[in-house]
């Protein structure tokens, strides 16, 4: 999985984050305006899932992976450590 467009056809970005991903699940938060994000997994697999994830259940993200999310996908969606932490980066885009 690789990223599919370029920042551009996203739309313009409207802010970021980095969020430490460990053995609780935790959602991000979306910038004000925000109706899609690019999140960019770090070195550790992860899990999300839509809903609660545990370290066994979600859809298993790999390294260094791009996951796009839309509208009410970012209030939905958690991720949580599949064995070590992991650090995502999220743009925002509106």
């Amino acid at each position: 999985m690789g990223i599919r467009r370029s920042a551009a056809e996203y739309g313009s970005a409207v802010g970021d984050e980095q969020v430490a991903v460990s053995s609780v699940a935790i959602g991000i938060t979306a910038a004000s305006g925000a109706i899609a994000a690019m999140v960019t997994n770090g070195a550790e697999p992860i899990r999300v899932r839509w809903g609660t994830p545990t370290a066994s259940v979600g859809h298993y993200l790999n390294p260094y992976s791009v996951l796009d999310l839309y509208e009410d996908d970012m209030a939905d969606v958690k991720f949580i450590r599949v064995s070590s932490d992991s650090t995502i980066d999220v743009t925002y885009f509106g």
